[in-house]
Protein backbone atom coordinates (compact mmCIF):
# COMPACT_ATOMS: atom_id res chain seq x y z
CA UNK A 1 0.00 0.00 0.00
CA UNK A 2 1.53 3.11 -1.59
CA UNK A 3 -0.72 5.99 0.48
CA UNK A 4 -1.90 5.29 4.22
CA UNK A 5 -4.93 6.09 5.13
CA UNK A 6 -5.05 9.50 5.92
CA UNK A 7 -7.15 9.28 9.00
CA UNK A 8 -7.16 6.63 11.98
CA UNK A 9 -10.16 4.77 12.35
CA UNK A 10 -10.21 5.62 15.61
CA UNK A 11 -11.19 9.08 15.33
CA UNK A 12 -14.49 7.86 14.72
CA UNK A 13 -14.98 7.17 18.06
CA UNK A 14 -14.19 10.35 19.76
CA UNK A 15 -17.68 11.83 19.79
CA UNK A 16 -18.72 8.52 21.42
CA UNK A 17 -17.42 6.51 24.40
CA UNK A 18 -13.08 5.22 23.56
CA UNK A 19 -12.27 1.80 24.12
CA UNK A 20 -10.19 1.29 27.06
CA UNK A 21 -6.68 0.90 26.86
CA UNK A 22 -3.40 1.55 28.60
CA UNK A 23 -3.41 3.45 31.18
CA UNK A 24 -2.30 6.74 29.93
CA UNK A 25 1.94 7.53 31.16
CA UNK A 26 1.79 9.80 34.14
CA UNK A 27 5.72 9.64 35.14
CA UNK A 28 7.70 12.55 34.63
CA UNK A 29 10.40 12.51 32.59
CA UNK A 30 13.34 14.63 32.81
CA UNK A 31 13.84 17.92 30.73
CA UNK A 32 17.32 16.72 29.13
CA UNK A 33 15.14 13.40 28.40
CA UNK A 34 12.56 15.73 26.46
CA UNK A 35 14.82 17.76 25.13
CA UNK A 36 17.08 14.65 23.42
CA UNK A 37 13.56 13.27 22.39
CA UNK A 38 12.62 16.83 20.57
CA UNK A 39 16.61 16.92 19.08
CA UNK A 40 15.53 13.93 17.65
CA UNK A 41 12.03 14.33 16.49
CA UNK A 42 13.64 17.71 14.16
CA UNK A 43 16.77 15.97 12.87
CA UNK A 44 14.82 12.64 11.90
CA UNK A 45 12.51 14.93 10.21
CA UNK A 46 15.18 16.43 8.12
CA UNK A 47 17.04 13.34 7.49
CA UNK A 48 13.63 11.19 6.65
CA UNK A 49 11.16 13.44 5.36
CA UNK A 50 10.63 13.89 1.22
CA UNK A 51 11.41 17.52 2.03
CA UNK A 52 9.96 19.03 5.66
CA UNK A 53 10.41 22.32 4.22
CA UNK A 54 8.25 22.39 1.05
CA UNK A 55 5.13 24.22 2.89
CA UNK A 56 7.11 25.71 6.51
CA UNK A 57 10.99 27.85 5.20
CA UNK A 58 13.99 26.04 7.30
CA UNK A 59 14.15 29.72 9.37
CA UNK A 60 10.98 29.33 10.44
CA UNK A 61 11.48 25.63 11.82
CA UNK A 62 14.79 26.82 12.89
CA UNK A 63 13.35 29.82 14.84
CA UNK A 64 10.46 27.25 16.31
CA UNK A 65 13.01 24.82 17.44
CA UNK A 66 15.59 26.78 19.57
CA UNK A 67 12.20 28.24 20.88
CA UNK A 68 10.41 24.89 22.34
CA UNK A 69 13.80 24.02 23.36
CA UNK A 70 14.64 26.18 25.48
CA UNK A 71 11.02 25.91 27.17
CA UNK A 72 11.57 22.62 27.75
CA UNK A 73 13.12 23.24 31.05
CA UNK A 74 10.80 21.09 33.70
CA UNK A 75 9.98 17.46 33.84
CA UNK A 76 7.08 16.56 31.33
CA UNK A 77 4.50 13.82 30.82
CA UNK A 78 4.36 11.85 28.17
CA UNK A 79 1.22 13.11 26.91
CA UNK A 80 2.91 16.97 27.25
CA UNK A 81 5.49 15.98 25.10
CA UNK A 82 3.42 14.35 22.69
CA UNK A 83 0.83 17.61 22.57
CA UNK A 84 4.15 19.74 22.37
CA UNK A 85 6.16 17.67 19.47
CA UNK A 86 3.14 16.68 17.70
CA UNK A 87 2.25 20.59 17.39
CA UNK A 88 6.17 21.36 16.05
CA UNK A 89 5.83 18.36 13.67
CA UNK A 90 2.15 20.33 12.63
CA UNK A 91 4.24 23.16 11.76
CA UNK A 92 5.04 21.57 8.08
CA UNK A 93 1.54 22.14 6.66
CA UNK A 94 1.94 18.36 5.53
CA UNK A 95 -0.83 15.53 5.95
CA UNK A 96 1.40 12.95 6.95
CA UNK A 97 4.11 14.78 9.30
CA UNK A 98 2.54 13.77 12.32
CA UNK A 99 2.45 12.22 15.81
CA UNK A 100 -1.23 10.99 15.64
CA UNK A 101 -3.61 11.82 18.16
CA UNK A 102 -2.93 10.10 21.70
CA UNK A 103 -5.99 7.99 21.81
CA UNK A 104 -5.03 5.77 24.90
CA UNK A 105 -4.53 8.95 27.10
CA UNK A 106 -7.98 10.05 25.81
CA UNK A 107 -9.97 6.72 25.89
CA UNK A 108 -8.40 6.36 29.99
CA UNK A 109 -9.86 9.90 30.30
CA UNK A 110 -13.18 9.17 29.05
CA UNK A 111 -13.11 5.93 30.87
CA UNK A 112 -12.84 7.60 34.19
CA UNK A 113 -15.65 9.74 33.68
CA UNK A 114 -14.14 12.76 31.82
CA UNK A 115 -16.75 15.27 30.42
CA UNK A 116 -15.91 16.14 27.02
CA UNK A 117 -17.40 18.91 24.41
CA UNK A 118 -21.22 16.87 22.72
CA UNK A 119 -21.37 19.04 19.55
CA UNK A 120 -20.43 17.69 16.52
CA UNK A 121 -20.13 20.79 13.68
CA UNK A 122 -19.53 20.98 10.14
CA UNK A 123 -17.53 24.02 8.39
CA UNK A 124 -18.67 24.71 5.14
CA UNK A 125 -17.06 27.82 3.27
CA UNK A 126 -15.88 29.12 6.35
CA UNK A 127 -18.80 29.06 8.48
CA UNK A 128 -19.37 26.80 11.18
CA UNK A 129 -23.32 25.11 11.64
CA UNK A 130 -24.22 22.71 14.06
CA UNK A 131 -24.37 19.24 13.24
CA UNK A 132 -25.73 17.14 15.72
CA UNK A 133 -26.16 17.90 19.53
CA UNK A 134 -27.97 16.20 22.79
CA UNK A 135 -31.71 16.77 23.43
CA UNK A 136 -32.25 19.19 25.68
CA UNK A 137 -29.33 21.51 25.30
CA UNK A 138 -31.49 24.37 22.75
CA UNK A 139 -29.65 23.46 19.23
CA UNK A 140 -30.94 22.29 16.33
CA UNK A 141 -28.83 21.18 13.52
CA UNK A 142 -28.32 24.02 10.62
CA UNK A 143 -27.80 26.98 13.58
CA UNK A 144 -24.58 28.76 12.79
CA UNK A 145 -22.14 29.32 15.09
CA UNK A 146 -20.15 32.49 15.55
CA UNK A 147 -18.50 32.34 18.81
CA UNK A 148 -16.71 29.65 21.28
CA UNK A 149 -16.65 31.27 24.46
CA UNK A 150 -17.00 34.94 22.91
CA UNK A 151 -14.03 33.99 20.39
CA UNK A 152 -15.02 34.39 16.72
CA UNK A 153 -14.39 31.79 14.45
CA UNK A 154 -10.97 32.22 12.99
CA UNK A 155 -9.47 32.43 16.31
CA UNK A 156 -11.05 29.21 17.98
CA UNK A 157 -10.57 27.25 14.88
CA UNK A 158 -6.78 28.03 14.26
CA UNK A 159 -6.07 27.12 17.97
CA UNK A 160 -7.08 23.71 17.53
CA UNK A 161 -5.67 23.87 14.36
CA UNK A 162 -2.04 24.20 15.65
CA UNK A 163 -2.60 20.15 16.89
CA UNK A 164 -3.42 19.23 13.48
CA UNK A 165 -0.97 18.35 10.27
CA UNK A 166 -2.71 19.58 7.20
CA UNK A 167 -1.76 20.51 4.03
CA UNK A 168 -4.33 22.86 3.46
CA UNK A 169 -7.22 24.98 5.69
CA UNK A 170 -9.73 22.77 4.01
CA UNK A 171 -8.42 19.24 4.93
CA UNK A 172 -7.56 21.24 8.10
CA UNK A 173 -11.61 21.90 9.23
CA UNK A 174 -12.13 18.41 8.09
CA UNK A 175 -9.63 16.91 10.65
CA UNK A 176 -11.24 19.37 13.36
CA UNK A 177 -14.64 18.51 12.44
CA UNK A 178 -13.47 14.50 13.49
CA UNK A 179 -11.53 15.07 15.94
CA UNK A 180 -13.41 18.13 17.32
CA UNK A 181 -14.42 16.74 21.45
CA UNK A 182 -10.61 15.53 21.86
CA UNK A 183 -8.90 18.61 20.27
CA UNK A 184 -10.77 20.71 22.58
CA UNK A 185 -9.42 18.11 25.22
CA UNK A 186 -6.07 18.86 24.50
CA UNK A 187 -6.45 22.52 24.56
CA UNK A 188 -8.81 23.08 27.22
CA UNK A 189 -8.22 20.06 29.89
CA UNK A 190 -10.17 21.54 32.70
CA UNK A 191 -13.26 22.97 30.87
CA UNK A 192 -16.27 21.85 31.34
CA UNK A 193 -19.02 23.95 29.37
CA UNK A 194 -18.60 26.63 26.75
CA UNK A 195 -20.61 29.22 25.88
CA UNK A 196 -21.80 28.70 21.84
CA UNK A 197 -23.22 32.07 20.25
CA UNK A 198 -25.48 30.59 17.62
CA UNK A 199 -27.33 31.91 14.59
CA UNK A 200 -30.69 30.60 14.37
CA UNK A 201 -32.23 29.77 10.55
CA UNK A 202 -34.54 33.16 11.07
CA UNK A 203 -31.79 35.38 12.02
CA UNK A 204 -31.78 35.54 15.68
CA UNK A 205 -29.06 35.56 17.68
CA UNK A 206 -28.71 33.69 21.15
CA UNK A 207 -26.04 32.55 23.51
CA UNK A 208 -25.99 28.94 24.29
CA UNK A 209 -24.58 27.30 27.13
CA UNK A 210 -23.13 23.50 26.46
CA UNK A 211 -22.11 21.60 29.53
CA UNK A 212 -19.94 18.94 29.02
CA UNK A 213 -20.85 15.25 29.24
CA UNK A 214 -19.28 11.83 30.42
CA UNK A 215 -20.12 9.18 28.18
CA UNK A 216 -22.50 7.92 30.07
CA UNK A 217 -24.32 10.71 30.60
CA UNK A 218 -23.86 11.26 26.54
CA UNK A 219 -25.51 7.64 26.31
CA UNK A 220 -28.34 8.70 28.30
CA UNK A 221 -29.41 11.50 26.16
CA UNK A 222 -30.99 11.22 22.50
CA UNK A 223 -29.34 13.38 19.96
CA UNK A 224 -31.06 15.77 18.13
CA UNK A 225 -29.53 15.55 14.39
CA UNK A 226 -30.60 15.83 10.81
CA UNK A 227 -32.32 12.62 9.02
CA UNK A 228 -29.33 12.40 6.64
CA UNK A 229 -28.85 9.79 3.80
CA UNK A 230 -26.34 7.04 4.16
CA UNK A 231 -23.15 6.38 2.16
CA UNK A 232 -21.96 3.53 3.94
CA UNK A 233 -21.06 -0.02 2.89
CA UNK A 234 -21.25 -0.79 -0.55
CA UNK A 235 -24.22 -0.87 -3.41
CA UNK A 236 -24.89 -1.55 -7.12
CA UNK A 237 -28.27 -0.49 -8.63
CA UNK A 238 -30.08 1.57 -11.41
CA UNK A 239 -30.61 4.85 -11.64
CA UNK A 240 -33.40 4.89 -13.66
CA UNK A 241 -33.54 3.08 -16.75
CA UNK A 242 -30.44 3.39 -18.22
CA UNK A 243 -27.89 4.89 -15.57
CA UNK A 244 -25.69 2.82 -13.14
CA UNK A 245 -24.56 3.59 -9.73
CA UNK A 246 -21.61 1.74 -7.82
CA UNK A 247 -20.67 2.48 -4.85
CA UNK A 248 -17.83 0.26 -4.03
CA UNK A 249 -17.03 1.07 -0.46
CA UNK A 250 -13.36 1.35 0.64
CA UNK A 251 -10.71 0.09 -0.53
CA UNK A 252 -9.56 -2.75 1.45
CA UNK A 253 -11.46 -5.54 3.66
CA UNK A 254 -13.80 -4.40 5.54
CA UNK A 255 -15.27 -7.59 7.42
CA UNK A 256 -14.03 -7.64 10.93
CA UNK A 257 -11.18 -10.65 11.05
CA UNK A 258 -10.41 -10.68 7.57
CA UNK A 259 -7.06 -9.91 6.15
CA UNK A 260 -7.39 -6.37 5.12
CA UNK A 261 -5.96 -6.59 2.26
CA UNK A 262 -7.65 -9.91 0.74
CA UNK A 263 -9.19 -8.09 -2.36
CA UNK A 264 -11.01 -11.51 -3.41
CA UNK A 265 -14.63 -10.59 -2.50
CA UNK A 266 -14.38 -7.18 -3.10
CA UNK A 267 -13.41 -8.07 -6.48
CA UNK A 268 -16.16 -10.65 -6.65
CA UNK A 269 -18.56 -8.01 -5.75
CA UNK A 270 -17.66 -5.40 -8.72
CA UNK A 271 -17.72 -8.19 -11.37
CA UNK A 272 -20.79 -9.75 -10.77
CA UNK A 273 -22.07 -5.40 -10.42
CA UNK A 274 -20.99 -4.42 -13.93
CA UNK A 275 -22.24 -7.98 -15.24
CA UNK A 276 -25.65 -6.74 -14.02
CA UNK A 277 -25.67 -3.35 -15.55
CA UNK A 278 -24.48 -4.20 -19.02
CA UNK A 279 -26.92 -6.88 -18.81
CA UNK A 280 -29.69 -4.35 -17.90
CA UNK A 281 -28.51 -2.16 -20.88
CA UNK A 282 -26.85 0.76 -18.45
CA UNK A 283 -25.18 3.70 -20.71
CA UNK A 284 -23.60 5.41 -17.96
CA UNK A 285 -21.82 4.91 -14.99
CA UNK A 286 -21.63 6.80 -11.50
CA UNK A 287 -18.67 6.04 -9.50
CA UNK A 288 -19.46 7.01 -5.79
CA UNK A 289 -16.42 7.19 -4.44
CA UNK A 290 -18.15 9.67 -1.85
CA UNK A 291 -17.34 9.47 1.97
CA UNK A 292 -14.48 6.79 1.16
CA UNK A 293 -11.15 6.44 3.52
CA UNK A 294 -9.56 4.98 0.72
CA UNK A 295 -7.19 2.17 0.99
CA UNK A 296 -5.08 0.10 -1.84
CA UNK A 297 -5.30 -0.27 -5.13
CA UNK A 298 -5.17 -3.84 -5.24
CA UNK A 299 -8.64 -2.83 -4.77
CA UNK A 300 -9.44 0.07 -7.06
CA UNK A 301 -7.76 -0.52 -10.34
CA UNK A 302 -10.10 -3.64 -10.92
CA UNK A 303 -12.52 -1.36 -10.85
CA UNK A 304 -10.94 1.30 -13.27
CA UNK A 305 -10.13 -1.95 -15.16
CA UNK A 306 -13.79 -2.63 -16.43
CA UNK A 307 -14.14 0.80 -18.25
CA UNK A 308 -10.32 2.17 -19.40
CA UNK A 309 -9.12 1.86 -22.20
CA UNK A 310 -5.39 1.62 -21.75
CA UNK A 311 -2.87 0.79 -19.52
CA UNK A 312 -3.17 3.12 -16.82
CA UNK A 313 -0.99 3.76 -13.30
CA UNK A 314 -2.15 5.47 -10.13
CA UNK A 315 1.10 7.84 -10.22
CA UNK A 316 3.24 9.51 -12.80
CA UNK A 317 6.22 9.27 -10.64
CA UNK A 318 7.29 8.13 -7.44
CA UNK A 319 10.09 9.95 -5.88
CA UNK A 320 11.76 8.60 -2.61
CA UNK A 321 14.10 10.46 -0.55
CA UNK A 322 16.47 7.57 1.08
CA UNK A 323 17.02 7.56 4.53
CA UNK A 324 18.44 5.31 7.36
CA UNK A 325 14.97 5.67 8.85
CA UNK A 326 12.95 4.63 5.86
CA UNK A 327 15.67 1.67 5.50
CA UNK A 328 15.17 0.43 8.74
CA UNK A 329 11.49 1.07 8.70
CA UNK A 330 10.84 -1.57 5.44
CA UNK A 331 13.46 -3.90 7.12
CA UNK A 332 11.47 -4.31 10.17
CA UNK A 333 8.06 -4.48 7.76
CA UNK A 334 10.01 -7.85 5.97
CA UNK A 335 11.18 -9.20 9.17
CA UNK A 336 7.51 -8.78 10.68
CA UNK A 337 5.90 -10.06 7.35
CA UNK A 338 8.10 -12.71 6.40
CA UNK A 339 7.32 -11.44 3.02
CA UNK A 340 10.93 -11.91 1.68
CA UNK A 341 9.85 -12.91 -1.99
CA UNK A 342 11.71 -11.36 -4.92
CA UNK A 343 9.31 -9.16 -6.36
CA UNK A 344 7.22 -8.17 -3.18
CA UNK A 345 6.69 -4.47 -2.63
CA UNK A 346 8.99 -4.28 0.39
CA UNK A 347 11.93 -6.18 -0.93
CA UNK A 348 11.86 -4.35 -4.06
CA UNK A 349 12.00 -1.00 -1.63
CA UNK A 350 14.89 -2.87 0.02
CA UNK A 351 17.04 -3.28 -2.91
CA UNK A 352 16.45 -0.06 -4.17
CA UNK A 353 17.97 1.47 -0.93
CA UNK A 354 20.76 -1.05 -0.93
CA UNK A 355 22.07 0.92 -3.90
CA UNK A 356 21.37 4.83 -3.01
CA UNK A 357 23.07 6.21 0.08
CA UNK A 358 20.93 8.46 2.64
CA UNK A 359 19.84 11.70 1.03
CA UNK A 360 19.74 10.42 -2.52
CA UNK A 361 16.26 11.07 -4.04
CA UNK A 362 15.38 8.24 -6.66
CA UNK A 363 12.36 7.24 -8.75
CA UNK A 364 10.66 3.96 -7.75
CA UNK A 365 8.71 2.30 -10.69
CA UNK A 366 4.93 2.00 -10.48
CA UNK A 367 3.23 -1.08 -12.45
CA UNK A 368 0.81 -0.02 -15.09
CA UNK A 369 -2.84 -2.01 -14.68
CA UNK A 370 -4.39 -3.20 -17.61
CA UNK A 371 -7.74 -2.92 -18.90
CA UNK A 372 -9.72 -6.61 -18.48
CA UNK A 373 -9.54 -8.89 -20.98
CA UNK A 374 -13.41 -9.57 -22.34
CA UNK A 375 -15.89 -7.81 -21.73
CA UNK A 376 -15.54 -4.51 -20.77
CA UNK A 377 -18.33 -1.40 -20.02
CA UNK A 378 -17.80 0.85 -22.83
CA UNK A 379 -20.68 3.73 -21.60
CA UNK A 380 -19.90 7.24 -20.09
CA UNK A 381 -17.69 7.17 -16.19
CA UNK A 382 -18.93 9.65 -13.81
CA UNK A 383 -17.07 9.75 -10.94
CA UNK A 384 -18.84 11.40 -7.60
CA UNK A 385 -16.28 12.90 -4.74
CA UNK A 386 -16.51 14.96 -1.72
CA UNK A 387 -13.96 16.79 0.77
CA UNK A 388 -14.57 12.99 2.76
CA UNK A 389 -12.50 11.47 0.00
CA UNK A 390 -9.73 10.59 0.83
CA UNK A 391 -6.23 8.40 0.29
CA UNK A 392 -6.51 6.07 -2.75
CA UNK A 393 -10.65 7.53 -3.45
CA UNK A 394 -8.77 10.83 -4.79
CA UNK A 395 -6.02 8.70 -6.12
CA UNK A 396 -8.76 6.72 -8.50
CA UNK A 397 -10.94 9.68 -9.50
CA UNK A 398 -7.48 11.92 -10.33
CA UNK A 399 -6.54 9.03 -12.20
CA UNK A 400 -10.02 8.70 -14.17
CA UNK A 401 -9.95 12.47 -14.72
CA UNK A 402 -6.14 12.46 -16.47
CA UNK A 403 -6.61 9.64 -18.38
CA UNK A 404 -10.12 10.90 -19.88
CA UNK A 405 -11.37 7.80 -18.31
CA UNK A 406 -14.55 10.04 -17.08
CA UNK A 407 -15.61 12.94 -15.73
CA UNK A 408 -15.04 13.98 -12.16
CA UNK A 409 -18.01 15.51 -9.93
CA UNK A 410 -18.78 16.82 -6.80
CA UNK A 411 -16.68 19.00 -4.90
CA UNK A 412 -13.02 19.64 -4.20
CA UNK A 413 -11.44 17.06 -1.91
CA UNK A 414 -9.77 17.62 1.11
CA UNK A 415 -6.77 15.28 0.49
CA UNK A 416 -4.38 15.54 -2.00
CA UNK A 417 -4.06 14.47 -5.47
CA UNK A 418 -0.27 14.43 -5.90
CA UNK A 419 0.82 14.47 -2.46
CA UNK A 420 3.83 13.81 0.14
CA UNK A 421 3.07 10.33 1.08
CA UNK A 422 4.00 6.80 1.59
CA UNK A 423 4.46 7.34 5.13
CA UNK A 424 7.19 5.14 7.36
CA UNK A 425 7.93 6.19 10.62
CA UNK A 426 10.65 6.14 13.43
CA UNK A 427 10.50 6.01 17.31
CA UNK A 428 11.79 8.41 19.33
CA UNK A 429 14.26 6.74 22.56
CA UNK A 430 12.79 8.82 25.83
CA UNK A 431 9.40 8.30 25.23
CA UNK A 432 8.88 5.87 23.01
CA UNK A 433 6.41 8.23 21.05
CA UNK A 434 6.09 7.15 17.14
CA UNK A 435 6.75 9.95 14.55
CA UNK A 436 4.99 9.67 11.37
CA UNK A 437 6.49 11.16 8.04
CA UNK A 438 6.06 11.19 4.03
CA UNK A 439 9.36 8.84 2.47
CA UNK A 440 8.04 9.96 -1.32
CA UNK A 441 6.70 12.40 -3.53
CA UNK A 442 3.57 10.80 -5.50
CA UNK A 443 2.73 13.02 -8.21
CA UNK A 444 -0.28 12.37 -10.27
CA UNK A 445 -1.07 10.56 -13.55
CA UNK A 446 -0.97 14.18 -15.20
CA UNK A 447 2.61 14.87 -14.17
CA UNK A 448 1.43 18.29 -11.80
CA UNK A 449 4.22 18.01 -9.06
CA UNK A 450 2.56 20.58 -7.67
CA UNK A 451 0.81 19.32 -4.01
CA UNK A 452 -3.05 19.85 -3.97
CA UNK A 453 -6.73 18.25 -4.38
CA UNK A 454 -8.51 16.61 -6.67
CA UNK A 455 -10.48 19.68 -8.05
CA UNK A 456 -14.30 18.27 -9.97
CA UNK A 457 -14.55 18.68 -14.01
CA UNK A 458 -17.86 19.91 -12.71
CA UNK A 459 -18.36 21.30 -8.98
CA UNK A 460 -21.46 20.48 -7.50
CA UNK A 461 -22.89 22.66 -4.51
CA UNK A 462 -23.42 21.42 -1.44
CA UNK A 463 -26.30 22.66 1.43
CA UNK A 464 -23.84 23.28 4.91
CA UNK A 465 -25.73 20.41 6.42
CA UNK A 466 -26.66 17.37 5.14
CA UNK A 467 -30.39 15.83 4.57
CA UNK A 468 -32.47 13.19 3.77
CA UNK A 469 -32.23 13.36 0.35
CA UNK A 470 -28.71 13.19 -1.58
CA UNK A 471 -28.50 16.41 -3.75
CA UNK A 472 -25.00 16.05 -4.94
CA UNK A 473 -26.49 12.61 -6.40
CA UNK A 474 -29.62 13.99 -8.05
CA UNK A 475 -27.67 16.54 -9.03
CA UNK A 476 -25.14 14.35 -10.98
CA UNK A 477 -28.12 12.44 -12.18
CA UNK A 478 -29.74 15.68 -14.04
CA UNK A 479 -25.95 16.37 -15.70
CA UNK A 480 -25.62 13.54 -17.24
CA UNK A 481 -29.45 13.78 -18.43
CA UNK A 482 -28.61 16.75 -20.10
CA UNK A 483 -25.50 15.55 -21.92
CA UNK A 484 -27.24 13.34 -23.71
Amino acid sequence: MFRSLLLPLAAMSLTASACAQDDPATDHLPPEAVREDFAALYSGLREASYNLFAVTPEAMFEQRYQEMLAGFDRPMTRLEAQIAFQRFAALARIAHTRIDFPMADYAAFREAGGRAFPVGIRVHEGAVFVESAPAGLGLEPGDEILAFNGDPNPIWLDRLAQNVSADTPRLTHTLVELYLPGLIWIEWPEMIEAELTVRRAGGETETVTVPFLSAEQRDARESVTAETFSLDGQAARMVGGDIAYLRPGPFYNTVPGADMWDNSDFVAFVDASFADFMAAGATDLILDLRDNPGGDNSFSDPVVSWFADEDFRFASDFRIRVSDQTTAANQARLEASGDTAAGSVSACFADLYAGHAPGDVVEFEIEYASPREGERFDGRVWVLVNRYSFSNAVTTAALIQDYGFGTVLGETTADMATTHGAMEHFTLPNTGLTVGYPKALIIRPNGDETVGPLVPDQRIALPAIRGETDAMLEEAVRLIRSAD
